[in-house]
């Protein structure tokens, strides 16, 4: 008897897993279609010893995968050039409204974690000062360090032994020395040319925080040697950088913005997973190229989006068979499940037929669950009528039946928004909007049209 769900559609595991690839060597071959970009990144990182990236894209196109499959290569020294660098396999998440002090303490447990998971992984042992640092931040409580060295990297003999007290009564210069004395480590103790420190989800900090998050950085934190801070946004937030803080700007030692992988991309995708996790020599994808191509052009390449709906048909079909076998009266055997199985499965693939109408069910269940107002459906119709908007046109907000500019946008895009029911993209400071995903679908399915 099958073990697990995916097991009874012949697979070992989840082919349409939507957790990113990690830095392994596994994940490797599961990234496709970033040659360009991968050229583009190992250059920029090849070109110094430290400096700042910025990685953005729309959500789901596959950001944080690229990034961990170029940190393995270039750690592995499995990459066709660039140097040895520490990967990050912690990312510093960025909040609303964070001040630069928690996001550089946050830095430091992303960094010393990160430390903490290649050392247990390869058998070394934690640099000295760096384990310091790991206790204090895990103990919360004053401790003494020996900042020697090595702070600046000058291999001198001047030492100095510094008494911090908790984390929080720790000053913000004292933090930059602390992750500079970390990066100096992990060059001479562990052997690497830099460390990432990884910066994600920019985007959730309000622009006048981001504006002084960055200020305060330019020198300091982005000074520190040996570290590649990594900025990981949404799509345009170089622009939005290069408006908010040009001098910041000036500063970027490259950008790179993620576009959608082409469907040719998308399928040997798909190919390869199925090839990979399917029991037998010769799988196929459940899902049909039709029905996985549909959910990709709906939301505008979003690869995410596409295994997450792919994921749900799966699981949704064997709820369906198995609720047949309980309306029958029988029991839940294999044999009779398979034979039911058999009725939904051509060729070990599902019907298009149930593929659609799962999809129809699962979409309005999800849409109508946000209990959007006739108003607001009414504004997605439109803003799909027009294929996309942007807020600061006097004659578009008033197109819509909306009286102020500042209503179009707090009330109804920045909403609709945070639903995951638009898509939004940023050159500098001009915002445009368009339908994403779910909302698509709403509209093909008739639900925006509802009262």
């Amino acid at each position: 008897m099958s073990n697990s769900l995916w097991e009874k559609l012949g697979f070992r595991e989840n082919p349409y897993n939507t957790k990113p690839l990690n830095v392994i060597k596994s994940d490797v071959d599961l990234l496709m279609g970033r040659e360009t970009e991968q050229i583009d990144f190992l250059t920029a990182i090849e070109a110094d010893e430290q400096g700042i990236f910025v990685l953005s894209g729309v959500p789901g196109v596959g950001k944080t995968s690229f990034f961990n499959v170029q940190q393995y290569l270039l750690e592995s020294q499995e990459a066709p050039f660039g140097p040895k660098v520490l990967a990050a396999r912690k990312l510093c998440p960025i909040q609303q409204s964070d001040e630069p002090k928690n996001i550089a303490i946050r830095s430091i447990q992303s960094f010393c974690k990160s430390i903490e998971e290649y050392c247990n992984l390869t058998k070394n042992t934690i640099p000295a000062e760096t384990q310091k640092v790991q206790n204090w931040l895990y103990q919360n409580k004053p401790a003494s360090f020996n900042f020697g060295i090595t702070l600046f990297g000058h291999g001198g003999n001047i030492a100095r032994e510094v008494h911090l007290p908790s984390i929080n009564e720790t000053t913000y210069e004292t933090l930059v020395e602390l992750l500079t004395v970390i990066a100096y480590e992990v060059k001479t103790n562990l052997g690497f040319v830099s460390s990432f420190i990884v910066l994600d989800n920019m985007e959730n900090l309000h622009e006048e925080d981001l504006t002084e998050c960055l200020t305060t950085f330019r020198d300091t934190l982005f000074t520190i040697p040996n570290v590649w801070w990594v900025l990981i946004g949404q799509s345009g937030l170089p622009s939005l950088i290069q408006s908010t803080n040009p001098k910041v700007f000036q500063r970027l030692s490259t950008s790179i913005e993620l576009n959608p992988i082409s469907v040719e991309d998308l399928i040997k995708a798909v190919d390869i997973r199925v090839q990979r996790f399917h029991i037998g020599q010769q799988g196929s994808s459940p899902i049909s190229t039709e029905i996985y191509l549909k959910l990709f052009d709906s939301s505008n390449g979003e690869i995410r989006f596409v295994f997450n709906y792919c994921h749900d048909i799966c699981i949704n079909l064997v709820q369906t068979v198995r609720k047949i076998q309980s309306a029958q009266k029988k029991n839940l055997v294999e044999q009779d499940f398979e034979r039911l199985m058999g009725t939904y499965l051509v060729n070990n693939q599902i019907n298009d037929n149930f593929s659609n109408t799962c999809l129809n069910n699962i979409i309005s269940v999800e849409f109508n669950g946000l209990y959007l107002t006739r108003k607001e459906k009414m504004v997605l119709k439109r803003i799909g009528e027009l294929k996309k908007v942007k807020p600061n046109h006097y004659t578009e907000f008033k197109d819509f039946g909306i009286k102020t500019l500042q209503e179009f946008v707090s009330k109804y895009l920045v909403k609709l928004h945070q639903q995951y029911l638009l898509q939004k993209r940023q050159e500098g400071k001009i915002l445009t909007y368009e339908l994403r995903g779910i909302s698509v679908f709403a509209n093909e399915y008739g639900l925006l049209d509802e009262s």
